[in-house]
């Protein structure tokens, strides 16, 4: 039962409500009949812990009233500011309060304990992001246009003769491929480090080839390409006990981008936002002045 509250979008925002009270009431309680600005016991608590961690040691009770003191200088300044409007336009302080709220916001998720059912369910929904790395074993042959004159017809004379018969000797091979400093044969080489040394467009097209047939014109972060896929292992998809910390992670920082989101949503509805482009573009002629 717990766990299934634990999910309830509802449940965020009643965590945040707490939340936003309690900061309120911890840092500032200005009453509008008389103007008062109070503190409370928390917030008293608060700078006592923050003195203790950086002087290593308890305010003295003088100590503790400067710190009190303090606190409601800040406290009138800031009211004080805000009656007078200083606050408008003050980006800075805006781009603060934006980070203290969406704090509240993402703590309300933190704590969150998802179940395996949960993690499951997301790690089936994301399977392409918890596979097994993909390992290649291929030959490859690298055509460089500047050393050719006619570069698609020698690319196409070799493919043929490629095709025509299966070729297993090294010398000739080499005599074909111009020279790239890399190896001509790969066994085994994970998606990873393929990636790093041909590109991820090479490592891409790798994954989609057929094993035992020569295939020309895979594109790399060198130019062209005729490869030979010999073989393709891995990319299952992991057990959740495996990678079980991982997908939890993950899964918590979609529920706070989700749960950020429908903060904003209702912010917005609230505030009757329109965030359409169309109705907040500034007005401009068609020279764009």
């Amino acid at each position: 039962m717990m766990k299934q509250l634990i999910k309830e979008p509802l449940l965020h925002f009643i965590l945040l409500g707490v939340g936003l009270f309690y900061f309120y009431a911890g840092v500032v309680q200005p009453t509008s009949a008389n103007n008062e600005i109070s503190i409370s016991e928390s917030k008293i608590e608060q700078l006592i812990y923050s003195f203790e961690k950086s002087a290593l040691r308890p305010p003295s009770e003088k100590e503790l009233n400067t710190l009190i003191k303090n606190h409601f200088k800040e406290q009138v300044a800031y009211q004080k500011g805000v009656e007078m409007g200083l606050l408008e336009g003050d980006t800075l302080i805006k781009k603060r309060i934006q980070q203290k709220l969406e704090f509240i916001v993402e703590d309300a998720v933190s704590d969150s304990e998802p179940s395996d059912e949960q993690l499951t369910q997301f790690l089936q929904a994301h399977q392409e992001d918890y596979r097994h790395d993909e390992r290649f074993s291929f030959v490859q042959l690298y055509f460089d246009p500047q050393k050719h004159t006619d570069f698609n017809g020698d690319m196409l004379t070799i493919f043929e003769q490629l095709t025509d018969q299966h070729f297993d000797k090294q010398e000739q091979l080499l005599a074909w491929s111009d020279d790239i400093f890399l190896e001509l044969e790969f066994t085994n080489i994970p998606f990873h480090q393929v990636a790093r040394l041909f590109g991820s467009e090479f490592a891409m097209s790798l994954s989609l080839l057929p094993t035992n047939q020569w295939q020309q014109k895979i594109k790399s972060g060198y130019g062209t390409h005729i490869v030979y896929l010999k073989a393709i292992t891995g990319g299952e998809l992991q057990p959740l006990e495996q990678i079980h910390a991982k997908v939890k992670q993950d899964w918590l920082n979609e529920q706070r981008e989700q749960t950020l989101a429908a903060f904003y949503q209702n912010l917005f509805d609230e505030y009757q936002i329109d965030t359409t482009l169309k109705n907040n573009m500034p007005n401009v002629d068609k020279k764009g002045n």
